[in-house]
């Protein structure tokens, strides 16, 4: 909703002390001359001059009703005029004042009840918070902002932020820890754009052409460790040996044999498990996606599943901890170190295991993907397809349990090779 247009020879004067006092409702509100009453969304009832100096569009503010009367504002707003007809920058003349008055660090915030930062940050959190399923990441999300964005530009009117000071928040960190500095400008530029949207902020995003500024690096790509899928029946041995909660070494090798994500297995409930089809169907809420994923159950996932309801302690989870509740999304990383493994491999890294066996045995690509719930990053071929392979993948999933467990069986009981299990369909030829 843009504001109406003001007219230079329009009559000045136009509000009543009633009005201002009484209206609540969210607008701008001309009386003439270039002052403006604005009633904000959040409730907040400030005082600006929009007025040109030197060939730009300046705003000036006046402050809250609270403090500044419209009697007060018109007093100003003369000022400001008179100032300006006699080739005066009143802006500058105020920016000039400040820095006077501070010696040391950025000018102090003046309570003007313009929206900071930081109430724009709330206002969108709110908004951002339900759509993230991932615990970790809301974490992540409220550390970041806490950590390196409200500090420096927290208390700023969200109007006045610049791109020179985005650029002095993260120049400390954007060399050495670049994953954590992408991250902040990504979320920091979301709350402008949502500030921009609710037409809290005219001017431009200040975080556009930050990243091209500070320049980058060249870098190799690092991936998740892995381990090597050969090895992964040797491990599933060791943890089936190993002590500690029974719950969650049954998640962890239902999340290998099902090739799932952390949050997935370990938010798992018995509501989603269909024994009679042996299917495990995610809803959209809790996959990195937001699209529903049924994952066909091999037989060891049904038995860990059994196992898992004579210890289910009364809970609506799968995998519950001590207390009834999810298990955190350090428990798979602390057995592996505890397995001496924290430095071949993440819990992650089981779902690369999966692909690059299927792979090696003769697995469409296309299955394999549907199996780790992967987007097609073709939008027209996504578009088209209109199959998740649910039967395909039904004999993959039983073929790479087969794999898994096979070296605990005799020789004589060894199941058949995964190509063998694998429906024809689903293996190139």
């Amino acid at each position: 909703m843009g504001e109406p247009h003001v007219s230079r020879n329009c009559a000045i004067h136009r509000l009543s002390p009633t009005f201002v006092r009484q209206c609540r409702a969210p607008g701008v509100y001309h009386d003439g001359g270039g002052l403006r009453f604005r009633v904000l969304p959040n409730g907040a009832r400030i005082w600006v001059m929009r007025i040109v100096i030197a060939g730009w569009r300046r705003d000036i503010s006046f402050g809250p009703l609270a403090t500044t009367s419209l009697a007060d504002a018109r007093l100003k707003a003369d000022d400001i005029r008179k100032a300006v007809a006699q080739g005066r920058d009143p802006v500058a003349e105020r920016a000039a004042a400040k820095s006077l008055a501070v010696r040391r660090g950025p000018a102090p915030v003046i309570g003007d009840g313009r929206p900071t930062f930081a109430d724009c940050w709330r206002t969108y959190w709110a908004v951002k918070e339900p759509q993230l399923s991932n615990g970790k990441h809301r974490d992540q999300w409220v550390m970041t902002m806490k950590t390196y964005a409200l500090p420096h530009i927290g208390q700023r009117p969200v109007a006045d932020v610049r791109p020179s000071e985005i650029i002095d928040m993260l120049n400390p960190i954007w060399h050495t820890k670049e994953e954590t500095a992408r991250r902040v400008l990504q979320r920091v530029n979301a709350v402008f754009m949502s500030a921009i949207t609710r037409e809290l902020r005219e001017k431009a995003n200040p975080c556009t052409g930050v990243a091209r500024e500070l320049g980058k690096r060249r870098r190799s790509q690092v991936h998740l460790a892995a381990l090597p899928y050969a090895e992964v029946p040797s491990f599933l041995r060791s943890l089936r040996k190993r002590q500690g909660p029974l719950a969650s070494r049954l998640a962890f090798e239902f999340l290998i044999l099902t090739a799932t994500r952390s949050s997935e297995t370990r938010g798992a409930s018995w509501e989603e498990i269909d024994f009679e089809t042996q299917c495990w169907t995610i809803p959209a809420a809790r996959m990195k996606a937001r699209v529903e994923h049924t994952v066909p159950l091999s037989d060891r996932a049904i038995a860990i599943l059994r196992e898992a309801q004579v210890e289910r302690r009364d809970s609506a989870l799968c995998f519950p901890n001590v207390r009834g509740s999810p298990f955190s999304d350090m428990v798979f990383t602390k057995t592996l170190r505890d397995m001496g493994l924290g430095q071949r491999a993440t819990a992650h890294g089981f779902r690369t295991a999966f692909k690059v066996w299927a792979a090696e045995n003769g697995v469409r690509d296309e299955v394999s993907e549907a199996a780790l719930a992967h987007a097609d990053p073709n939008e027209v071929r996504a578009a088209y397809r209109r199959t998740d392979y649910l039967e395909e993948r039904r004999g993959v999933m039983q073929a790479w349990a087969n794999f898994v467990v096979a070296q605990e069986l005799p020789a004589a009981h060894r199941e058949p090779s995964p190509a063998e299990l694998a429906p024809a369909s689903s293996v190139r030829h």
